[in-house]
């Protein structure tokens, strides 16, 4: 069993390090290593494998109702015990796993030693648009873990050593806020340092999670081509909570079958139906207007891998700016850089991303700053202040995206923080919902015959 004073040097180490960590247990006795392909390991890894000490258990997410706003412990059912799993599922932004992990959602592993440890799947892992049904690789656009992080330490009552922003809104993290804390805390070789590296001029920021299918087409892991090359090491950078680096550096094998099955995973289809002779309008105006940057599709498609500069996108610069020199030109120093990976000092601009199954990937931009794909072609369909409605199964089939509510200004300031970060304030630094102005020139019915056809990627 976990004592409070146990889960409480839990949680300070998970949000002091904000580790995504995993500890090594065997591969199933169904079948040997040997036995299967690094797609299949891969898979396992992902379901089965922490690299790490897990930090988080049952018990404690069941107690953290204590500390609630009574609007959100009101939700539970007295009569039905798993309603305090399913609602805190709700709150933090978890999706049921869907394979056997302990009752643990599938943004945890599930040890065997009855505690839970974090995977890359926290920002990676969430539910289909439409059917809701849990999906590895797709975006998890209900996420909170800032929401989590003061709930524990409120309950804990201990903070962790330096203030770091998770995410000022739902379905965002500051993902690379996390790598560069993790990483000025790390040696070149990844052993642990006494002392802070000083890493220049950075910023928080919120980014929205891109989907995993892409990686099969890209040759830049992130929006800003800031690594290029082999991606099995960068991807590892998020298990720094790991004391010990050749510990870490061990794993190399096991995300390379991570990085295998990932380039396996596809697209969900769009679910519902499709005017093909409008669609097919549509892939004409598309191959002519948005093919250069964005590629074609279908057996002969080609995707550029295009990065636009900053100053002809226009969009939100501060996760390209922020990002500082200092942390790249470290990076670049490091383990996770070798074996075929490197950075880049300045990158000038971001990747048009891929479109494949754009339909479920919304909302929209590296910071999830628009809500449709309608609204990334038109200027005046993107709301400076909105809400979402509902969740995945709520959707906008009309214009692509998320449902959500139109608001006339930020959130209150008396509301408590959980419900002030479902407001997506596009004022606020890092959240712009300016530039991409590619689409302004078509007209409404090439806009919607545009639509059709990214419905059939």
């Amino acid at each position: 069993m976990f004592s409070l004073r146990t889960l409480q040097k839990a949680f300070l180490a998970i949000f002091a390090l904000l580790a995504l960590a995993l500890l090594t247990v065997p591969l199933s006795n169904a079948s040997s290593a040997a036995e299967t392909t690094p797609e299949e390991r891969g898979l396992y890894n992902l379901q089965h494998r922490p690299y790490g000490p897990p930090l988080v258990n049952k018990k404690l997410l069941t107690l953290l109702p204590k500390v609630w706003e009574p609007e959100w412990k009101v939700k539970l059912d007295p009569n039905d015990p798993d309603s305090v799993l399913r609602i805190a599922f709700e709150r933090y932004g978890f999706s049921k796993a869907n394979w056997d992990n302990d009752g643990a959602p599938m943004q945890f592993v599930a040890t065997p030693q009855g505690g839970w440890s974090q995977t890359c799947m926290i920002c990676h892992g969430g539910r289909t648009p439409v059917t809701g049904e849990s999906m590895i690789g797709m975006p998890n656009t209900e996420i909170d873990l800032q929401t989590f992080y003061e709930d524990v330490t409120k309950f804990t009552g201990m903070k962790g050593p330096f203030p770091l922003l998770f995410g000022m809104s739902r379905g965002r993290t500051n993902a690379f806020i996390f790598s560069l804390e993790l990483l000025r805390r790390r040696n070149e070789d990844l052993s642990l340092r006494a002392e802070p590296l000083p890493m220049g001029d950075y910023q928080d920021y919120d980014l929205d999670p891109p989907p995993w299918w892409y990686l099969k087409k890209k040759t830049a892991l992130y929006s800003d081509a800031g690594v290029k090359g082999d991606f099995a090491r960068p991807i590892m950078q998020f298990t720094m909570g790991e004391p010990s680096g050749e510990k870490i550096r061990s794993w190399e094998n096991d995300f390379k079958d991570i990085l295998a099955y990932l380039k396996t995973i596809r697209p969900p289809k769009y679910p519902f139906p499709i005017d093909q002779k409008m669609a097919d309008e549509g892939k004409n105006l598309f191959e002519k207007t948005c093919a250069t940057c964005h590629g074609t599709y279908g057996s002969d498609g080609k995707y550029p891998n295009k990065s636009i500069p900053i100053d002809v996108v226009g969009t939100d610069p501060i996760r390209l700016t922020k990002l500082s020199r200092e942390f790249r030109a470290y990076f670049k120093r490091t383990w996770f850089a070798g074996n075929g990976a490197y950075g880049e000092d300045s990158p000038s601009g971001y990747v048009a991303p891929p479109l494949d199954g754009v339909w479920a990937s919304a909302p929209y931009f590296h910071n999830g700053s628009v809500p449709t794909v309608y609204g990334v072609l038109t200027q005046e369909a993107r709301p400076k202040y909105f809400r979402r409605i509902g969740g995945p199964t709520d959707y906008d089939a009309k214009d692509l995206g998320l449902k959500v509510e139109a608001l006339a200004g930020p959130a209150s300031k008396e509301l408590p923080g959980e419900a002030r970060r479902r407001v997506i304030d596009t004022t606020l630094a890092g959240l712009g919902n300016q530039g991409h102005p590619f689409g302004f020139k078509l007209a409404e019915k090439e806009k919607r015959q545009v639509i059709e056809y990214l419905k059939t990627l």
